[in-house]
Protein backbone atom coordinates (compact mmCIF):
# COMPACT_ATOMS: atom_id res chain seq x y z
CA UNK A 1 0.00 0.00 0.00
CA UNK A 2 1.29 3.14 -1.04
CA UNK A 3 2.04 5.48 1.84
CA UNK A 4 1.20 9.53 1.74
CA UNK A 5 4.47 11.54 0.50
CA UNK A 6 3.36 15.00 1.94
CA UNK A 7 5.89 17.85 0.79
CA UNK A 8 5.72 20.93 3.50
CA UNK A 9 6.20 24.63 2.29
CA UNK A 10 9.58 26.33 2.36
CA UNK A 11 10.13 28.48 4.79
CA UNK A 12 12.79 30.95 6.48
CA UNK A 13 13.59 30.17 10.08
CA UNK A 14 16.41 30.49 12.91
CA UNK A 15 18.41 27.69 13.24
CA UNK A 16 16.91 26.70 16.56
CA UNK A 17 13.47 27.50 15.15
CA UNK A 18 14.43 25.13 11.69
CA UNK A 19 15.79 21.99 14.67
CA UNK A 20 12.45 22.18 16.28
CA UNK A 21 10.59 22.09 13.54
CA UNK A 22 12.26 18.92 11.82
CA UNK A 23 12.10 17.04 15.85
CA UNK A 24 8.15 18.24 15.50
CA UNK A 25 7.49 16.61 12.28
CA UNK A 26 9.19 13.48 13.54
CA UNK A 27 7.58 13.35 16.37
CA UNK A 28 4.22 15.04 16.44
CA UNK A 29 3.36 15.05 12.52
CA UNK A 30 -0.02 13.60 11.87
CA UNK A 31 -1.01 11.69 9.93
CA UNK A 32 1.53 9.62 10.99
CA UNK A 33 1.88 7.33 7.88
CA UNK A 34 2.97 10.12 5.79
CA UNK A 35 6.11 10.41 4.51
CA UNK A 36 7.69 13.67 5.30
CA UNK A 37 10.10 15.97 3.37
CA UNK A 38 10.45 19.68 3.28
CA UNK A 39 13.50 21.99 2.10
CA UNK A 40 14.05 25.57 3.90
CA UNK A 41 16.17 28.34 4.26
CA UNK A 42 17.99 30.22 7.08
CA UNK A 43 17.14 33.68 8.32
CA UNK A 44 20.83 34.29 9.21
CA UNK A 45 24.57 32.67 9.14
CA UNK A 46 23.98 29.40 10.96
CA UNK A 47 25.95 26.54 11.58
CA UNK A 48 24.72 23.42 12.99
CA UNK A 49 26.61 20.45 14.27
CA UNK A 50 26.09 16.20 15.58
CA UNK A 51 24.34 15.60 19.15
CA UNK A 52 27.57 13.99 20.04
CA UNK A 53 30.44 16.37 19.04
CA UNK A 54 31.78 18.48 21.67
CA UNK A 55 31.04 21.90 21.98
CA UNK A 56 34.92 23.32 22.58
CA UNK A 57 35.69 21.38 19.23
CA UNK A 58 32.89 22.93 17.23
CA UNK A 59 33.72 26.38 18.24
CA UNK A 60 36.66 26.51 17.68
CA UNK A 61 36.45 25.44 14.04
CA UNK A 62 33.53 28.47 13.25
CA UNK A 63 35.36 32.06 12.75
CA UNK A 64 31.98 33.67 12.17
CA UNK A 65 31.43 34.90 15.97
CA UNK A 66 27.95 36.07 15.10
CA UNK A 67 26.85 32.81 13.22
CA UNK A 68 24.22 30.77 15.15
CA UNK A 69 25.70 27.88 16.44
CA UNK A 70 23.49 24.80 17.24
CA UNK A 71 23.30 21.41 18.30
CA UNK A 72 20.96 18.95 16.22
CA UNK A 73 18.82 16.27 17.13
CA UNK A 74 20.55 14.26 14.84
CA UNK A 75 24.24 13.06 14.34
CA UNK A 76 27.09 14.03 12.48
CA UNK A 77 29.14 16.72 11.86
CA UNK A 78 29.55 20.73 12.11
CA UNK A 79 27.47 22.13 8.95
CA UNK A 80 28.02 25.59 7.36
CA UNK A 81 24.44 26.88 6.02
CA UNK A 82 26.02 30.10 5.06
CA UNK A 83 25.60 28.79 1.19
CA UNK A 84 23.51 25.60 1.49
CA UNK A 85 20.49 23.60 0.15
CA UNK A 86 18.92 21.94 3.68
CA UNK A 87 16.32 19.33 3.38
CA UNK A 88 14.44 17.38 6.10
CA UNK A 89 12.79 13.87 5.50
CA UNK A 90 10.95 11.28 7.78
CA UNK A 91 9.91 8.50 6.78
CA UNK A 92 7.49 7.05 9.20
CA UNK A 93 8.29 3.91 11.82
CA UNK A 94 5.20 2.19 9.82
CA UNK A 95 7.70 2.34 6.44
CA UNK A 96 9.95 -0.49 5.24
CA UNK A 97 12.97 1.62 4.74
CA UNK A 98 12.36 3.22 8.05
CA UNK A 99 12.98 -0.38 9.56
CA UNK A 100 16.37 -1.26 7.94
CA UNK A 101 19.75 -0.66 8.44
CA UNK A 102 20.10 3.36 8.67
CA UNK A 103 22.95 3.11 6.21
CA UNK A 104 20.89 0.91 3.56
CA UNK A 105 18.34 3.84 4.25
CA UNK A 106 21.34 6.78 3.46
CA UNK A 107 22.53 5.25 0.77
CA UNK A 108 18.95 5.03 -1.28
CA UNK A 109 17.99 8.79 -0.32
CA UNK A 110 21.85 9.54 -1.94
CA UNK A 111 21.03 7.26 -4.90
CA UNK A 112 18.06 9.67 -5.62
CA UNK A 113 19.73 12.93 -4.75
CA UNK A 114 22.36 11.58 -7.51
CA UNK A 115 20.11 10.95 -10.14
CA UNK A 116 18.14 14.01 -9.73
CA UNK A 117 21.57 16.09 -10.04
CA UNK A 118 21.97 13.52 -13.42
CA UNK A 119 19.00 14.78 -14.85
CA UNK A 120 20.85 18.00 -15.28
CA UNK A 121 23.71 16.87 -16.46
CA UNK A 122 25.79 17.39 -12.92
CA UNK A 123 27.82 14.78 -13.01
CA UNK A 124 27.89 13.21 -9.52
CA UNK A 125 28.24 9.96 -7.96
CA UNK A 126 27.94 8.39 -4.41
CA UNK A 127 31.48 7.74 -2.51
CA UNK A 128 32.13 3.89 -2.33
CA UNK A 129 35.13 4.25 -0.22
CA UNK A 130 35.12 4.59 3.62
CA UNK A 131 37.62 7.20 5.83
CA UNK A 132 39.81 6.34 8.00
CA UNK A 133 38.63 8.87 10.56
CA UNK A 134 35.05 8.14 11.46
CA UNK A 135 35.09 10.90 14.36
CA UNK A 136 32.47 13.66 13.31
CA UNK A 137 34.19 17.00 12.19
CA UNK A 138 33.57 19.84 9.69
CA UNK A 139 30.77 17.65 7.39
CA UNK A 140 32.25 19.25 3.55
CA UNK A 141 35.62 18.67 4.34
CA UNK A 142 35.77 14.61 4.61
CA UNK A 143 33.55 12.96 2.16
CA UNK A 144 31.58 9.74 4.63
CA UNK A 145 30.65 6.30 2.73
CA UNK A 146 27.46 7.12 0.37
CA UNK A 147 27.82 10.80 0.49
CA UNK A 148 27.47 12.28 -2.79
CA UNK A 149 30.63 14.08 -4.31
CA UNK A 150 31.28 15.26 -7.98
CA UNK A 151 31.87 11.95 -10.52
CA UNK A 152 36.33 11.47 -10.29
CA UNK A 153 36.93 14.27 -7.88
CA UNK A 154 37.17 14.02 -3.87
CA UNK A 155 34.86 16.87 -3.08
CA UNK A 156 31.90 16.50 -1.51
CA UNK A 157 28.72 17.59 -2.42
CA UNK A 158 25.91 16.08 -0.39
CA UNK A 159 25.96 14.90 3.48
CA UNK A 160 23.11 14.00 5.93
CA UNK A 161 22.78 13.31 9.51
CA UNK A 162 20.26 10.76 11.30
CA UNK A 163 17.92 9.94 13.69
CA UNK A 164 15.55 6.96 14.31
CA UNK A 165 12.72 6.75 17.27
CA UNK A 166 9.59 5.07 17.82
CA UNK A 167 7.56 7.64 15.50
CA UNK A 168 10.30 6.71 12.76
CA UNK A 169 13.22 7.77 10.64
CA UNK A 170 14.61 11.49 10.17
CA UNK A 171 16.90 12.50 7.81
CA UNK A 172 18.33 16.08 7.86
CA UNK A 173 20.84 16.85 4.41
CA UNK A 174 22.68 19.50 3.18
CA UNK A 175 23.80 20.13 -0.51
CA UNK A 176 26.60 22.90 -0.68
CA UNK A 177 25.70 24.86 -3.31
CA UNK A 178 29.03 26.24 -4.74
CA UNK A 179 30.40 23.06 -5.80
CA UNK A 180 27.04 22.57 -8.15
CA UNK A 181 26.71 26.11 -9.40
CA UNK A 182 24.97 25.18 -12.73
CA UNK A 183 22.25 23.24 -10.94
CA UNK A 184 18.81 24.78 -11.64
CA UNK A 185 17.52 24.45 -7.83
CA UNK A 186 13.57 24.69 -8.66
CA UNK A 187 13.85 21.82 -11.25
CA UNK A 188 16.36 20.07 -8.89
CA UNK A 189 13.52 20.15 -5.99
CA UNK A 190 10.94 19.01 -8.34
CA UNK A 191 12.78 16.18 -9.58
CA UNK A 192 14.26 15.01 -5.97
CA UNK A 193 10.27 14.88 -4.59
CA UNK A 194 9.74 12.33 -7.77
CA UNK A 195 12.65 10.45 -6.88
CA UNK A 196 12.24 10.14 -3.34
CA UNK A 197 8.17 9.32 -3.78
CA UNK A 198 9.37 6.68 -6.49
CA UNK A 199 12.02 5.03 -4.37
CA UNK A 200 9.50 5.03 -1.25
CA UNK A 201 6.48 4.34 -3.60
CA UNK A 202 4.83 7.15 -1.88
CA UNK A 203 2.27 9.38 -3.67
CA UNK A 204 2.91 13.01 -3.60
CA UNK A 205 0.61 15.50 -2.05
CA UNK A 206 1.52 19.14 -1.76
CA UNK A 207 -0.14 20.00 1.43
CA UNK A 208 -0.34 23.60 4.17
CA UNK A 209 2.09 23.96 6.76
CA UNK A 210 1.49 21.54 10.14
CA UNK A 211 0.17 23.13 12.94
CA UNK A 212 0.76 21.20 16.54
CA UNK A 213 0.99 23.67 20.02
CA UNK A 214 2.41 27.26 19.72
CA UNK A 215 3.68 26.15 22.70
CA UNK A 216 5.33 23.00 22.33
CA UNK A 217 6.91 24.35 19.12
CA UNK A 218 8.13 27.85 21.46
CA UNK A 219 9.18 25.56 24.16
CA UNK A 220 12.02 22.94 21.99
CA UNK A 221 12.80 26.32 19.80
CA UNK A 222 13.90 27.48 23.64
CA UNK A 223 15.33 24.42 23.99
CA UNK A 224 17.52 23.92 21.26
CA UNK A 225 18.76 28.07 21.08
CA UNK A 226 19.76 27.16 24.98
CA UNK A 227 23.15 26.75 26.51
CA UNK A 228 22.57 23.92 28.24
CA UNK A 229 21.51 22.16 24.98
CA UNK A 230 24.16 23.41 23.19
CA UNK A 231 27.12 23.32 25.91
CA UNK A 232 25.79 19.77 27.20
CA UNK A 233 29.20 18.29 26.22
Amino acid sequence: MAHPFHVIPDSTATAAQNMAYDFLLLQRYQPADAIRFRHYNWSRAAFTFGLSQRFSYVSSEVDDLSAELVRRPTGGGVVNHLDDWTYALVIPASHPLAKGQPIDTYRAVHECIVNAMLRQNVLVELNLSTPDDHAPSVCFNKAELYDVVLQNLPSKIAGAAQKRSKNGFLMQGSIWKPMVSSLEWNRFYNDLVIELATLMQGEVEYVSAPSWAPSEEEALTEQFDSEDWNQRR
